[in-house]
């Protein structure tokens, strides 16, 4: 899944139809009520109006009905491939349930919270799916199509002979592709295009982490991360895979923020691709660097690719992704620690500074929950 726009999913709130409340009655009257008629409709009412309640009574005509809580519900799909032919075998995660599709490609998944949630669906030799679904009281129904993962050649990193970023860029045919933009987020990076042998240098970059973006019309979008040491060099391979897909002026400014972010934030804010390959197919919700900066906030912000929001979140919907799917993780406990305050203005929440000034873009559409934890996820591509 790669969006190309910014995304606001609503906040998933669990609660009974009837919230815990204690009606404004007098305790004489109501042990009066209850003392002489305890059986009466209008004393189950009372009674139900003077505790926490799951559950709600309706008197209508005379007659008394219990009305059960509405907090739980199903969901029901089928699996395709982009022929419409159905998928078996394919793993369907939400929340803690588990499925796995039929020889017809249909899952099922029962006894689950009503609200929006974030589904994963994963089959080997296709992309992995997520995308946000509402769950309503009964059952809701949702169909996914599963695209066939892209082959294509593998970046080439190799050591350079001398310091700074490097990059041979062309198509899967090896033929090299002149006028490709290149661009490098980080300490000395900038934008280039490739020459006529699809040749292109940064030789200011000489040390931090650096995001590299290749993109040309006609091609899909490539995308690496690396780091250098002090003096160090390192040659790019990068082979593009034809695709109609377009960059987006979304994509553009996200490459540019997390280019910033790079710069200003602690390496301790962020899991690199070489760190995660230790976790291999760990989900990320167990990576305890992770889990750790999260502490026990029942409320994370996440972000997918810089431009995909779930707000909101638990913890649990990092298990959507395994640490091998992920080629850079930001994370911290305290969005509002962001120096760049790209994130802060990415979703509109308001901090305060050391003087007491509240400092945001003004939208505070999260403005009740200040300091939130967040994780911003960098998928490979």
């Amino acid at each position: 899944m790669a969006p190309d726009s910014r995304i606001s999913v609503p906040e998933a709130h669990f609660r009974s139809p009837c919230p815990s409340f204690r009606a404004d009655l007098s305790s004489s009257f109501v042990l009066a009520l209850l003392r002489h008629s305890p059986d009466s409709p209008v004393a189950a009412v009372v009674a139900s109006l003077t505790r926490p309640v799951t559950a709600f009574v309706v008197i209508a005509a005379g007659s008394t009905q219990l009305v059960a809580a509405q907090g739980i519900g199903s969901l029901a799909g089928t699996v395709r491939d982009t022929t419409g032919a159905p998928l078996a075998g394919a793993e369907v995660l939400l929340s803690n349930r588990r499925s796995i599709t039929s020889a017809q490609g249909s899952f099922r998944l029962d006894s689950l919270p009503v609200g929006t949630h974030l589904i994963t669906i994963r089959l080997l030799g296709y992309a992995a799916l997520r995308s946000p679904v509402t769950v309503i009281s009964g059952t809701s129904r949702s169909d996914y199509v599963l695209h066939r993962n892209a082959y294509v050649l593998p970046t080439v990193y190799s050591e350079a002979r001398r310091g700074g970023i490097y990059a041979t860029v062309g198509d899967t045919s090896l033929r090299p592709l002149a006028g490709v933009t290149v661009e490098v987020a980080g300490r000395g990076g900038g934008q280039a295009f490739t020459d006529s042998s699809g040749r292109v240098s940064f030789p200011a970059a000489i040390q931090g982490p650096y995001v590299v973006r290749a993109i040309h019309p006609g091609y899909a979008e490539e995308r690496h991360f690396v780091e250098l040491k002090k003096g160090e060099g390192i040659e790019l391979a990068i082979r593009l895979r034809p695709s109609a897909a377009l960059a987006s002026r979304e994509d553009e400014v996200a490459f540019g923020e997390l280019g910033r972010r790079l710069v200003a934030n602690l390496a301790t804010d962020r899991l690199s691709a070489s760190q995660l390959d230790r976790y291999g197919s760990q989900s990320l919700c167990e990576v305890k660097r992770v889990a750790a900066r999260m502490g026990s906030s029942d409320s994370v912000a996440i972000i997918v690719n810089g431009t995909f929001i779930l707000d909101g979140r638990s913890l649990r919907d990092l298990c959507a992704w395994q640490a091998a799917d992920v080629q850079l993780v930001e994370f911290g406990e305290n969005i509002c620690r962001d120096v760049t305050r790209t994130l802060v203005d990415m979703l509109g929440v308001w901090c305060k500074n050391l003087t007491g000034h509240e400092r945001g873009n003004g939208r505070r559409i999260m403005a009740q929950r200040r300091g939130m934890p967040f994780v911003v996820i960098w998928e490979r591509r």
